[in-house]
């Protein structure tokens, strides 16, 4: 409670400050409401407060403050209480109703009711229709919800005013669309969702790997590896997600001594993406154990890297046969490389080992990358 008394007393400082000719009488009831506040009497103080806007509106900016700071605090149904009795007042200038509706549904949002407050964005809307805000939490909700439908109608308003930000989610709308037909085996619908996607952000990585993933399952792998190398262009980090299907899809053409190439022609061109361990997977298979040792002894001198080592110490116990020191020092790199973060949200930091299209901590879409200097293969 000491808390929100304290912020109540900055409330009080700028409003007496703003209404200098109220100055005497406002301070009174403020401290006397305050008071209440102190002795944890919700009521008695609410009552004093509502009182008070009722015959100055000007203060409302004070109870629109007291009301977050209990949203902030995790008190909805004293938020609730707050701003359900201004919008019940009979002398409720119109000029504040939407303002009042919002704040209201923020308070159901962050009790978890969802129908609640959809209904009074939506009611928003209706007295506000270029209200952005209240398009923003209606998204947030449908996207709770996955109601994708809803959420794209809700977004496609959004987009011309800001197709940077809003073109990102709705492709990935479109995606969760396109995943559900796919698990339903509608193949016509998951191509057009996928390619809807593309239309709002061509750089949408999750449409080309629902798109490549479609092509490699029904033997096409040409125009799968078509589709797995052009992520290159869209973002040349996300491309570690697929490389394992990009060795199937070669591996199935028997083209390893191209796959092999294009490897070493993609880490020059991204010197970032560390792929020592899937170039000399593709090297033993196409030229053999010796050339992949050869690769990997001079790719550490300059690259060094936990899993290189990793990997060059497994083929050198192979050679001589079962030794502790070998089998020591392997075990030791796998505890160093226990505490590796895979991915990381590139907007809020959020690190995790398991990839995620919409971020769980911030709720961005598309920002979590592979943060690993080297893919595991």
């Amino acid at each position: 409670m000491i808390p929100i008394a304290i912020g109540f007393l900055w409330l009080l400082f700028r409003t007496t400050q703003t209404h200098k000719r109220q100055q005497s009488t406002l301070s009174s009831e403020y401290f006397k409401g305050l008071n209440y506040l102190l002795n944890d009497e919700q009521g008695k103080a609410l009552d004093i407060f509502v009182k008070l806007v009722e015959s100055n509106w000007d203060t409302i900016d004070t109870h629109f403050a007291l009301g977050k700071i209990y949203r902030k605090n995790g008190e909805m149904d004293k938020a609730i209480k707050i701003h359900q009795g201004l919008i019940a007042r009979p002398s409720l200038p119109e000029q504040y109703r939407s303002k009042i509706l919002l704040e209201l549904g923020y308070d159901y949002l962050g009790a978890g009711w969802f129908d609640r407050a959809e209904g009074l964005f939506k009611e928003v809307l209706i007295q506000d229709k270029k209200s952005k805000e209240a398009r923003h939490n209606l998204i947030l909700i449908y996207q709770q919800e996955k109601d994708w439908y809803k959420a794209i109608e809700i977004a496609v308003d959004l987009f011309a005013d800001n197709p940077a930000v809003t073109g990102p989610m709705i492709a990935h709308y479109y995606c969760e669309l396109a995943d559900i037909a796919k698990t339903k085996g509608d193949i016509t619908q998951l191509e057009n969702n996928a390619n809807k996607a593309l239309k709002y952000d061509a750089a949408c990585v999750r449409a080309t790997i629902l798109l490549a993933d479609q092509a490699k399952a029904s033997g096409d792998y040409k125009k799968a590896i078509k589709l797995y190398e052009s992520i290159e262009k869209q973002d040349a980090e996300s491309i570690i997600l697929v490389i394992d299907s990009m060795l199937e899809c070669y591996a199935s053409l028997s083209s390893e001594n191209k796959l092999y190439e294009y490897l070493l022609d993609l880490q020059k061109r991204h010197e970032n993406l560390f792929l020592q361990t899937v170039i000399v997977s593709v090297l033993e298979k196409s030229q053999g154990k010796q050339a992949a040792i050869d690769y990997l002894s001079d790719k550490i001198k300059h690259q060094p890297s936990l899993a290189g080592i990793q990997k060059l110490v497994s083929y050198k116990e192979e050679e001589i046969g079962a030794d502790k020191i070998f089998s020591d020092l392997d075990k030791a790199i796998s505890v160093m490389q226990k505490d590796s973060v895979e991915y990381r949200c590139q907007k809020c930091g959020f690190s995790s080992n398991t990839h995620y299209w919409l971020c769980p901590s911030c709720n961005h879409w598309g920002r979590v990358k592979p943060s690993v200097i080297e893919h595991e293969h």
